[in-house]
């Protein structure tokens, strides 16, 4: 039953690591009715059944002897992070883990006090209590709402509700976090008295206090310190292995002596703070277990209550965040389900029964998970269950022995716990993306994402800090919708496949983006080109009303860039929009396509729609297939329906233009054609009978006059005519004209 005590000194072999998952997943096991719903809400009913007493038992209770004193030691620690009395770290592993082993699926799962859920627990008390006995009292109506508020997620199944919370913003706001509880030990690990404040108030305002540390407390701290980092290395050593893995319990065992022997007896908590040589301890703690009971509310805890709702909904997001992206990772790595809608209860109960010990929250501690699978743990029980029935016999029976346990150890615990939670090589990662030419835009918004998560954070306080960074995170999604990118393609050859001798052209090239290609492989990429006379891009996103402004806007662009370029006789013959990467389109989107579809074959130019896929494909189908059809030939509209791919609609363009004996029009620039005017000879006189200038001439709609002192050809005086005429009689700009427009002066309109 002890096999890691005895591991440690050599007596037994180390337990195996393999886990058969005990949770409910076969088909015996699944009945309608009641029971199968019993079974979704509570799956020990599945598994306990089913339980392997032989193999698993000895297993369960080791890890739960092991993860029980490992939770002793932090628990302490923790609760003095949080501001409350220390038992009532202890008191919160009690309950809680029984309940999470009833309602939770992850077997690994350790239910107890942690580090980022005590900071911020201890900022939110901080601001509604003043004293330790009264942020004692109030801890347990956040614990209440926090536990409601998870039943309530999963009730409702908003277990989505957290992913509004972006691995930037979150490592941000971690890592400002931890600083700020690390900083807050730095003053007790001096010796200075709580009257001091922090170790940054002190340098800054009150430096003399600086020559009142106790330099006992100060090595003692020192000791401490180094003692938990080097706790790695002594796991390396077997027979030092379990000075390395119960480091928190040895560390608060060895204190506790020294204290006992180094304390002048007979002082007061009082006498002993003032005495310079005087290592300040735990003192006295109520032995025996807590009496269960709901926190009384009197009449003016409603507002308090009230108060500390925004606090509590931010303690159970990060709550059950942390706690299901761990559970999530062992529960792939070992093949066993894990179901949100189960954590959610789970974790949500494990606060609302612990409230009635007092509990602050509670959350699954990452670093015991990993413990509990070293131990060999097969379920729930050595996670959970005998880890709780450890902690109540320690308090029960071992209270006594806290009383010489060193504050400053514990806060040495605080601190080497926090510098972990530090996330500072997340940030390079970061910057590394950004770095990145592909990926550069969307790595620069996370990093910022970051800065204002940590600066937030370190600044205005956890809850304001986390709300900043998932507001601006919010506001990236907004802006990278309404304005996505759009990939200009490029054919690039592929070479051709061995085995294949007869391959289509189609399968021999590859569309790429032109703007990011790069060698891979370390194998040098081939030549992209644009395929002539034809735009071929990828527009990567939802296609709807706050977006599709700005794909008209870009083709334009991109058409006018193409076309100003390109030689004289460049003809645009195409756009071939390939929708590979669009999820879906809304009623305004498709409005938009079927006008640009028809207004450019108006002009000649084709517009196609490719890789179209699921409902996207049958929406351009249903809506925007006819309009395709009448801009082809007649004898090619039976082949649009069978062009899928951007090479099946480049042979439909091609074999379109050869059909076509009217030429595309392509589009131009205003101020551009204005300049191109002055070259025509005909300016003065009537336009051209028959052309669309002669139809519109006598309308005079809108007219405006145009003076130039400097044009290609010749002088121009001042002449009237409506826009559209004007329009319809501008041709493509010379490189002749384009270097005359460069030095004309801007026109008065």
């Amino acid at each position: 039953p002890f096999a890691p005590l005895g591991d440690a000194v050599g007596l037994m072999p180390p337990p195996p690591v393999h886990v058969e998952p005990l949770m409910p997943a076969g088909p015996r096991q699944r009945r309608g009715g009641a029971m199968a719903f019993l079974l979704d809400i509570a799956p020990i009913f599945g598994w306990l059944r089913d339980y392997p007493v032989r193999s698993a038992l000895a297993h369960d209770i080791s890890g739960g002897v092991t993860l029980g004193c490992i939770l002793i030691g932090q628990s302490l620690a923790h609760a003095k992070l949080c501001g409350v009395e220390l038992i009532i770290g202890p008191y919160s592993c009690m309950l809680g883990p029984v309940l999470y082993a009833v309602f939770g699926t992850c077997i690994h799962s350790s239910i107890g006090t942690g580090a980022l859920i005590c900071l911020l627990v201890g900022e939110v008390l901080v601001e509604h209590g003043d004293s330790v006995e009264e942020r004692s009292r109030i801890a347990p109506f956040l614990t209440i709402l926090v536990g409601v508020i998870l039943t309530l997620m999963g009730v409702c199944r908003l277990s989505g509700l957290v992913r509004f919370l972006s691995r930037p913003a979150l490592s941000g706001f971690i890592t400002a976090s931890a600083l700020l509880a690390m900083l807050s030990q730095v003053s007790p690990m001096l010796g200075l008295p709580d009257s001091a404040g922090s170790i940054q108030k002190v340098l800054l305002h009150q430096p003399e206090r600086l020559l009142a540390v106790k330099w006992p407390t100060l090595l003692l701290s020192a000791v401490a310190t180094g003692y938990l980092l080097s706790a790695k290395r002594l796991k390396q050593h077997p027979r030092l292995k379990p000075l390395g893995d119960f480091k928190e319990l040895v560390l608060l065992g060895l204190g506790a002596a020294f204290c006992a022997a180094w304390d002048p007896p007979g002082l007061s908590q009082a006498e002993c703070v003032e005495h310079p040589l005087c290592v300040k301890v735990v003192g006295r703690i109520e032995p025996g277990l807590p009496h269960a009971h709901w926190p009384r509310v009197g009449a003016g805890d409603w507002g308090l209550i009230h108060s500390m709702l925004p606090g509590a909904c931010l303690v159970a997001l990060v709550a059950f965040l942390t706690s299901f992206a761990g559970a999530k990772k062992f529960g792939l790595e070992d093949g066993y389900q894990i179901k949100p809608f189960n954590e959610l209860i789970a974790i949500g109960m494990c606060n609302v029964g612990g409230a009635l010990l007092g509990a602050v929250p509670t959350s699954i501690g990452n670093t015991r998970m990993g413990i509990a699978r070293q131990c060999g743990v097969q379920s729930q029980l050595g996670a959970n269950v005998f880890v709780s029935i450890f902690i109540a016999l320690a308090v029960q029976f071992f209270t006594p022995c806290l009383f010489y346990i060193p504050m400053c150890a514990l806060n040495a615990i605080i601190l080497i716990g926090s510098s972990h939670m530090l996330e500072f090589a997340h940030a390079g990662y970061l910057l590394e993306f950004a770095r990145h030419k592909e990926f550069g835009r969307d790595g620069r918004m996370d990093v910022l994402v970051w800065i204002v998560g940590f600066v937030s954070t370190l600044f205005l306080g956890a809850f304001k800090g986390i709300i900043s960074a998932v507001v601006l995170s919010l506001l990236i999604i907004v802006l990278q919708v309404v304005n996505p990118h759009i990939a200009l393609l490029g054919r690039q050859q592929e070479p051709p496949q061995s085995g294949v001798p007869h391959q289509p052209p189609r399968f021999r090239h590859r569309w790429v983006n032109m703007r990011g290609q790069r060698a891979s492989g370390g194998l040098v990429a081939t030549a992209v080109e644009e395929e002539p006379g034809v735009l071929v891009f990828r527009f990567e996103g939802p296609l709807f009303y706050a977006n599709v402004d700005q794909l008209q806007e870009w083709l334009e662009a991109e058409e006018l860039r193409r076309i100003e370029e390109s030689p004289v006789d460049y003809e645009f013959k195409a756009i071939i929009f390939s929708a590979i990467a669009v999820p879906f389109l809304d009623t305004t989107a498709i409005g938009a396509l079927q006008t640009m579809i028809r207004s450019y074959a108006d002009r000649n130019v084709l517009f196609l729609i490719a890789n179209t896929f699921a409902n996207t494909r049958r929406i351009v189908a249903e809506t925007l297939g006819a309009d395709q059809r009448r801009a082809l030939r007649e004898d090619l509209r039976p082949r649009l329906a069978s062009c899928t791919t951007v090479d099946d609609f480049v042979e439909l363009v091609h074999a379109n233009r050869a059909l076509s004996k009217e030429r595309p029009r392509p589009l131009i620039r205003t101020t551009s054609s204005l300049l191109s005017l002055a070259s025509l000879a005909s300016l003065n006189a009537t336009p051209p009978k028959g052309t669309l200038a002669d139809r519109q001439w006598p309308l005079q709609r809108r007219p405006f006059s145009l003076a130039c002192d400097r044009t290609p050809d010749a002088e121009m005086g001042r002449f009237t005519a409506s826009t559209p005429a004007l329009l319809s009689l501008a041709r493509p700009i010379s490189p002749r004209d384009r270097a005359a427009a460069g030095r004309a002066r801007p026109f008065d309109r």
